[in-house]
This record gives C-alpha cells, sequence and structure tokens, in this order.
C-alpha cells in the first residue's frame, strides 16, 4: 500500500515520464519472451541445435535466406496479429491525466507501442525495427524502407525461394534490426530516434523525471543501461516492474508482477485514492 501511495505522488509531481519496455511487456498480450520457458531463442536453439548466435546474425540471411526469412516472417505475422494488452492504455491514459511529456525507450522490436497509439516522435527503439527493412549489403547503399509485406506473404514467399530485396543495391534484403553478431546494421533510423530523446531530455533538464522500466531483464542490458543513466544523470525515480528481476534500492520500487498486473492495481489505486 505504501508503494502504491509513493507511485501515486511521484506521478502527480512528475513533469515527464520514460516507458523503458523489455520483452516482458508484450508477454501478458500474449507474445513469447527471449529466455522463458517458451522463450524464441530458446525455441530457435532446439529447432536447429544451434546456438543463437549462429541462427539469428546478418549471415544467416546471406547463407539461409529462406529459414532466416520464414523465422522472421513469423515474427511479423505474430506481431501484427496480437493485440497490445491494457497496460499500453492505462500508461497513454496517465500521460494525458497527469499532463506529462513522455518518451519510450524499448528493445523490442514489435512496433506495438506505435500499434497502442504513442507517437513516432516519441519513441526510440534500440534494437531497431521489423517495420523497415535495410539491404544485407550496406556498403553499397545505406537507405531503408518501410515494409509493405504481410508476414504471411513473406512466409509464403520464402517457400518459394522469393525473398524481399532492396531496389537500390539489388541484393537480398534483411530487416533493419540489429542482430547478434551484427555489423551490417544501418542505424540512421536509430541515431534520428536518439536525437529525439535528447531533445527530450534537455527540455526536461533539471525537472521531475519518472521512470516506468517495465519487462526488462538483467541479461539484455540495453534497457537497464538507460534506467541507470536516467537514475544517475538526472535524478529519476524508478519503478522496475518484473516478475522475477524486480530488485530496486530505495527509494526507487521495485514490483515483482507482471506488467499487466501491476499497472492495473496502480491504475486502480489511482482512481480509488484520487486527491
Amino acid at each position: 500500500m505504501n508503494e502504491l501511495e509513493t507511485v501515486k505522488t511521484w506521478l502527480e509531481n512528475a513533469h515527464a515520464i520514460v516507458i523503458n519496455t523489455g520483452a516482458g511487456m508484450g508477454v501478458d498480450s500474449g507474445l513469447a519472451d527471449y529466455r522463458g520457458n517458451s522463450g524464441q531463442w530458446g525455441q530457435v536453439e532446439s529447432d536447429t541445435e544451434k546456438s543463437i548466435f549462429e541462427v539469428v546474425n546478418p549471415q544467416a540471411f546471406i547463407d539461409k535466406p529462406a529459414y532466416s526469412w520464414m523465422l522472421f516472417g513469423q515474427r511479423i505475422k505474430e506481431y501484427a496479429e496480437t493485440k497490445p494488452h491494457n497496460g499500453f492504455t492505462i500508461l497513454k491514459n496517465w500521460i494525458k491525466t497527469y499532463n506529462l511529456d513522455y518518451f519510450c525507450l524499448t528493445s523490442n522490436i514489435d512496433s506495438h507501442l506505435q500499434k497502442s497509439g504513442f507517437a513516432e516522435e516519441n519513441i526510440r527503439e534500440l534494437h531497431g525495427t521489423l517495420a523497415y527493412f535495410q539491404s544485407s549489403r550496406p556498403d553499397l547503399t545505406r537507405k531503408i524502407w518501410k515494409n509493405e509485406l504481410s508476414g504471411e506473404e513473406i512466409i509464403t514467399n520464402a517457400e518459394k525461394g522469393i525473398f524481399p530485396v532492396c531496389a537500390t543495391s539489388k541484393a537480398i534484403a534483411r530487416p533493419n534490426v540489429y542482430m547478434f553478431r551484427d555489423d551490417t546494421y544501418i542505424d540512421t533510423r536509430s541515431k534520428e530516434q536518439e536525437k529525439k530523446f535528447q531533445a527530450f531530455l534537455e527540455r526536461n533538464k533539471s525537472k521531475n523525471l519518472l521512470v516506468f522500466e517495465i519487462g526488462s531483464g538483467p541479461h539484455v542490458q540495453s534497457i537497464r543501461v538507460k534506467t541507470r543513466m536516467l537514475r544517475t544523470d538526472y535524478g529519476a525515480k524508478i519503478v522496475r516492474i518484473n516478475p522475477k528481476d524486480y530488485a530496486m534500492k530505495a527509494p526507487n520500487i521495485g514490483i515483482a508482477k507482471g506488467a499487466l498486473e501491476a499497472l492495473t492495481e496502480i491504475d486502480n489505486y489511482l482512481k480509488i485514492n484520487i486527491s
């Protein structure tokens, strides 16, 4: 109860909110995480009898394009067919209710923040996105383009040996996603997103920042590095939501629950205890 009251006070006093999300944010929408019992990495390793590093990397799109595009085509299909859970709406409502500036940082490549109505200019996708493709030969062109193919189309074409191709370089395409052992990722979009994040930080310098870190574990540190930076450099208050890896040092708060359960509990408390 005391923690809920603290979160309520932090929201009431905040000028801006940063929403940091990892794979655990999508679990309550029905998406598998990466390292859980039914995690996507484990399934790939089981299917191929190889490490994830050998399978999900840029070279695989050249060496084994059918498998690689069927794998990512399935992800595109899954993400498109999955409805983001109500926790996304809860966060949007808090931004409106408390009149907060906001920015979203995510290690997810599913575009579910955009799908939920968060503004494109307020999102930084740390690992890229399946919504954009690029050439597997960035030495020939550094253009990226919006994917217009459905996951089902990609899978069907891959079964026939037909793969997305870069119109400029004529080389086989790959998702604009930062993969394992990746030295060909084109980061132009990432850099533009980072500029917008830095502008957000600049306009909220010396203001009260509140961070909700949701579903990000300690194994891939992309999101947690950002959380630590916001806490250390900007004095942000942190609410970490994670069913297992939730520990935080006071005064920051760790909540040992899944995304939807924790956000719903906080939201219900806010509605009952209106100031």
